[in-house]
């Protein structure tokens, strides 16, 4: 179960304390074609092993009435020498897709923030007593109804979903997906065998595509590994760098230090030219959400409006159900379903709306491709026989369903098909495919080679075209001549300690794989020896720099040799020189750029940079000349593009000083050590904050109006824009402090509600303030506006009063709110006592679009005379407001003047029976009842019951178990105390019982729980369980449960009570409130790290899942048994419903705490 329950809110309008309006009284309430070849069942055999790493597997998410335990799954699978050229082009395991490492996207629907109240109901009692405690609730705010949506949505996919054809990707286009985000990469090593095909069928079917990866850095520098892995795999796939590229941050250990690791991720994308960054996490992960905890991740550092947040309202929820919630509307996107069944038979898709259209604004109409006749011709191209290797070219391509990419597995004759290897040909402009085939990828075989040609289909299917063979040889010359070439020394750079190798006039007889270019200096042998790579230029030539910093640093003669290395992989000694190096000190030139004084800042530029002793990074040291250096900071350049370093210097991070500043560089070397460099100072003069403040949105409807705040300057830097606002109607009664939110403009925006001040009309000031980076509140504009609401309506009209029954009906029309109606409450109470007899009742909505609520002088004391009637609307943000009131008359003739007392519900085989109390409605008033109730000759097990009556009607449960569960005639006399001082006494005779031994009590309730398993909502079982709930007076806070409501407390109180048990835990259908209870008994145990017994309660809180558990409690259940670490629990309301058996680790993170009863 995952809800703070709506039930809460029924049972706080009868436990609360309600200020409302002054007018008002207080109130407590494959098939393949002909060409059958080996290659195909090659295929097949590679297809089963294509994943190059493991993929974790992690679940985004769980529904609001069930809870998976959290899983972790890892596939390790086999890598193959050409799983990565052939998993563009084969079907694909599909796998469930799982990413909730930490639990932590789980959130549940809008919730209202509540006050805590005090217990109303009373103290536990004498034994036999059952006593109702109420709890404190704080829910999270509601959902953001005024944000802007994309029309299109759009989903994301892994290997998990494996092959996705562009049919399957025109039909999600169909069903109003406009993108798709592809899983690239997870850490540093894994890659998404199908990111290619998912990307390239999804371009084609006419979505824009994006890009994730899957984060799990604790470290800056593992951050930027991550990034620059993610980073290696998009330009693999030619992806541009305004693609959205997102950071997947999920992995629980990654929340110590995320902002500033994930800083350093952004820093890493940026630097090499991607900038369109996206972060996608959970709701409990971010500082600004709706929920009662605040997640660790700093989203002003980011800018919320980057954030694609996951937050699951409901199992499976409704892409028109997304768009009219919109959660977290001040976000990017919304991600509101993992279990999005698009493709009907297929994997289901974690489903998201758009609010900013980065993930979707792109998407257009997919191209029509051609279909007809399968045709397509092979032509052998460029065959090359030193090198051993030839281009296959195919044209005419055409196939009945289209063809999405087109595949061309190659093998030699020698040793059968043990070098197959998959090629993807590549569109060209003029229509037709081509691909190259190199000799070096099929183990340098020689002689014929077989080329077969397929089409993948747009619908997915992979088809065979056509075959044909080539001749391949290599390196036919080999005997005739031998490797040369020329090299000479370049570009000797005594500044710099470098100089270029460069080899001309190349000839490589045997292929040419690359060209090595060993080099060491003659001090102390070649113990700096490193073997080169050379670049081959646009002039054919080869060039190699050398670095004195990669040969510790030596000076004097260097030597340099020339190796090429074959097409065979061998390496072959071509020539030699050798040259002198000499080079100078660390050096570099310090320039001051973009010296702002609007922002108060300047960049310190460090070019022509030489550090022969090596160089890790690059410090400017910096102050002003206030105070000497007490406002000194280190500050670290970054390497640019064009070599050079930078850093940005602040006066917000030097006491936000003006006049003269001094930067000086040093160099950190290789070993260290720290260098001065040079130095240089220049003057700094900022200016005052400012902005201009806008009322935009007036809307007189809601009550509602943004603050929007343009133009903002804050030269002392900005944490955060506060809006201080208020009406002019009793001072500054109504003064809040609203957060400016960020927008992509760079303006700050903050909408008003009159709701949120006491809904006074007239003129609201409103100011602006800025919060430094010190902390410091800066004044900085006002402005004024004028507010008008349309007022709420309701008419109360008495109708039906029926002076025998003592009842009338309460008929609301003309109901209307300018937030809308959520629900309708109607406070009752008589003039008799107070509010001692106070109902809220709920008014039943009507087909003429009236409400009605039905009222009983028997479920008021059966009081007569005055009746006060109010008015009260719960409206659709979750605010409630009073409408109107009035009073009536009642009168109750059947009334009878004595009290009644007597025997109910008895059961022999429980041992229990129920002693009822009538009060008359003019009759004396009833203070207190005593029952004495015993079965041995000399009351050897007398017990005494005591309850104070709630009501006209009054039960006290009496059971055997109080009277050492004797088998026998029971004794029954009760004692009225009167206010007036009287007493008045009954004998109720005996009542026989023949209880069963309590010694088996544990097991009866695992039995009785066992017996409901696959009870699910809806069915006779369920419908009969909530009766027999409801049929025990007083209900618990005065609530009864609907067949509709969660049930996974109602099961739990069921069964105790079926069995005579009650008393041992309690009733109760809200968890939190049942702890409460169990606290009460004594037999609470609030570590949720202990190893239960069999029979004891166990309860559960999604929000959280680690220990110690101290969270709300949203699920409770009856641990079954517990062997070898495990916990193994009977749970109602579970996996959508049903009562079913679960396991827990001992110790489990989400487990909140075990009650155990205390059975005889």
């Amino acid at each position: 179960m995952k809800k703070k329950d709506f039930i809460y809110y029924a049972s706080a309008a009868l436990l609360l304390a309600v200020s409302v309006q002054p007018a008002y009284a207080d109130e407590q309430e494959s098939t393949v074609q002909p060409i059958q070849v080996k290659a195909e069942q090659a295929q097949d055999t590679v297809a089963k092993t294509a994943s190059d790493d493991s993929e974790t597997a992690e679940s985004k998410g769980e529904t609001s009435t069930d809870h998976q335990e959290e899983q972790e799954k890892s596939q390790a699978e086999q890598k193959t020498e050409n799983s990565q050229s052939i998993a563009a082009s084969l079907p694909k395991q599909s796998e469930t897709k799982i990413e909730n490492q930490s639990a932590s996207i789980e959130e549940t629907a809008q919730r209202e923030e509540a006050s805590k109240v005090d217990e109303a109901a009373s103290k536990k009692g004498a034994v036999g007593n059952t006593t109702f405690y109420s709890t404190g609730h704080a829910g999270p705010a509601s959902r953001s109804s005024d944000v802007a949506v994309q029309a299109k949505t759009f989903v994301d996919v892994s290997s998990h979903n494996g092959s996705i054809s562009v049919n399957d990707y025109r039909t999600l286009a169909n069903k109003g997906v406009g993108g798709v985000v592809v899983k690239l990469t997870e850490g540093t090593t894994y890659r998404n065998p199908y990111a290619g095909e998912q990307a390239r069928n999804a371009q084609l079917a006419g979505l824009q595509v994006s890009a994730y990866a899957f984060s799990h850095y604790t470290s800056e520098e593992q951050a930027r590994a991550e990034a620059r892995h993610f980073i290696s795999e998009a330009r693999n796939l030619n992806l541009p760098k305004n693609t959205v590229m997102v950071n997947d941050m999920e992995d629980a250990k990654m929340k110590d230090n995320i902002n500033r690791n994930t800083l350093a991720w952004a820093d890493e994308m940026r630097k090499n030219g991607y900038t369109n960054l996206m972060y996608y996490t959970s709701a409990s992960w971010i500082d600004e959400n709706n929920l009662r905890g605040k997640g660790p991740v700093k989203t002003a550092q980011f800018g919320l409006e980057n954030f694609w947040v996951a937050q699951y309202p409901t199992a499976k929820l409704s892409t028109n159900d997304a768009k009219t919630l919109r959660y977290n509307g001040r976000a990017g996107a919304w991600q509101f379903t993992s279990q999005a069944e698009l493709l009907p038979g297929k994997h289901v898709f974690d489903h998201s709306v758009d609010y900013t259209g980065r993930f979707t604004s792109q998407a257009k109409p997919a191209p029509e491709v051609p279909k007809g006749p399968l045709s397509g011709k092979i032509s052998i191209e460029n065959n090359d026989s030193l090198a051993g290797r030839f281009d296959v070219v195919i044209s005419n391509v055409l196939a009945p369903q289209g063809v999405a990419s087109v595949s061309v597995p190659v093998w030699s004759d020698d040793k059968g098909q043990d070098d197959l290897v998959w090629h993807h040909a590549t569109r060209q402009q003029d229509g037709r495919y081509r691909v190259t085939v190199k000799a070096s990828d099929h183990k340098n075989a020689t002689g014929k080679y077989h080329v077969h040609l397929y089409y993948t289909q747009l619908n997915g299917e992979q088809i065979g075209v056509t075959a044909t063979t080539t001749e391949v040889s290599i390196g036919k010359t080999a005997n005739k001549e031998k490797p040369s070439g020329r090299v000479t020394i370049e570009n000797n750079n005594s500044t710099t300690g470098t100089f270029d190798a460069v080899i001309r006039d190349v000839v490589s007889p045997n292929g040419l794989n690359e060209v090595l270019v060993p080099t060491w200096s003659e001090v102390n042998g070649q113990d700096d020896l490193v073997w080169h790579k050379a670049v081959k230029q646009a002039d054919g030539s080869y060039r190699a720099t050398i670095k004195a910093s990669d040969h510790k640093n030596s000076q004097g003669k260097y030597l340099s040799h020339v190796y090429y290395v074959t097409a065979t992989g061998t390496k072959e000694f071509v020539t030699g020189t050798a040259t002198t190096v000499h080079h100078k000190h660390s050096a570099g030139t310090l320039t001051i750029e973009n010296n702002n004084s609007t922002t108060g800042s300047f960049d310190a530029v460090i070019r022509d940079v030489v550090a022969p002793n090596g160089l890790n990074e690059v410090l400017v040291p910096t102050w002003s000349e206030v105070n000497g250096q007490d406002d000194l900071v280190w500050h670290k350049a970054v390497k640019q593009a064009d070599g050079s370093y930078r850093a940005t210097i602040k006066a917000s991070d030097h006491k936000n000083s003006q006049g003269k500043y001094l930067s000086h560089v040093y160099y950190v070397t290789a070993t260290g050590i720290k260098e001065f460099v040079t130095g240089t100072a220049t003057t700094v003069h900022h200016k005052h904050s400012a902005g201009t403040l806008t009322i935009e949105n007036n809307n007189s409807t809601t009550g509602t109006f943004d603050a929007v705040i343009r133009d903002v300057v804050s030269p002392n830097g900005l944490n955060e824009v506060l809006v201080p606002t208020w009406s002019e109607v009793n001072g500054q009664d109504d003064l809040v402090w609203h957060k400016a939110v960020k927008q992509a403009d760079g303006s700050y925006r903050a909408t008003i509600k009159a709701s949120d001040h006491k809904n006074s009309q007239g003129k609201y000031l409103s100011h602006v303030y800025y919060v430094t980076a010190t902390g410091t509140k800066e004044f900085v504009t006002g402005t004024a506006t004028t507010v008008h609401q349309s007022k709420v309506t309701g008419i109360l009209t008495i109708t039906n009063k029926n002076p025998e029954a003592g009842s009338f009906d309460v008929v609301i029309s003309d109901v209307f709110s300018p937030k809308g109606v959520q629900s309708v409450q109607v406070p009752v109470w008589s003039d008799q006592g107070g509010q001692d007899d106070l109902i809220w009742y709920s008014a039943t909505r009507q087909s003429d679009g009236s409400y009605k609520a039905s009222i009983k002088a028997e479920n008021h004391k059966n009081s007569t005379g005055t009746y006060h009637v109010h008015l009260y609307y719960i409206q659709n943000d979750g605010s409630r407001i009073g409408v109107h009131s009035t009073t009536t008359q009642v009168e109750y003739h059947n009334l009878t003047h004595k009290t009644k007392a007597y025997i109910k519900d008895v059961n022999s085989q429980t041992g229990t029976f129920t002693v009822a109390v009538d009060q008359s409605a003019q009759g004396k008033r009833i203070k207190n009842i005593r029952a004495a109730v015993w079965s041995q000759a000399h009351q050897e097990n007398l017990s005494w019951y005591t309850q104070t009556p709630a009501g006209g009607h009054t039960e006290i449960g009496i059971a055997a178990v109080n009277h050492g569960n004797k088998q026998g005639d029971y004794t029954t006399h009760v004692y009225v105390d009167y206010t007036d001082g009287s007493v008045e006494g009954f004998n109720l005779g005996q009542t026989r019982l023949i209880p069963r031994q309590v010694t088996d009590q544990k097991n009866r309730v695992i039995r009785a729980a066992s017996n409901l398993v696959g009870t699910s909502t809806g069915s006779a079982a369920h419908q009969r369980m909530v009766e027999d709930y409801n049929s025990v007076k007083p209900l618990p806070v005065g609530y009864a449960v609907k067949n509709t409501d969660d049930w996974c407390d109602v099961f739990v109180t069921v069964v105790f009570q079926r069995e005579g048990l009650s008393y041992l835990v309690g009733r109760e259908c809200g968890v939190e409130r049942h702890i409460q209870i169990f606290k009460k008994l004594g037999i609470w145990n609030e570590d949720g790290t202990t190893t239960p017994q069999s029979g004891d309660i166990i309860t559960f809180n999604w929000d959280k899942d680690t220990q110690q558990n101290d969270g709300w409690a949203d699920h409770i259940g009856i641990v079954e048994r517990v062997e070898n670490g495990w916990i193994h629990t009977i749970e109602g309301n579970s996996s959508n419903g049903v009562v079913r058996r679960n396991t827990y680790r001992v110790g489990h993170g989400n487990i909140r705490g075990f009650a155990r009863p205390r059975y005889q």
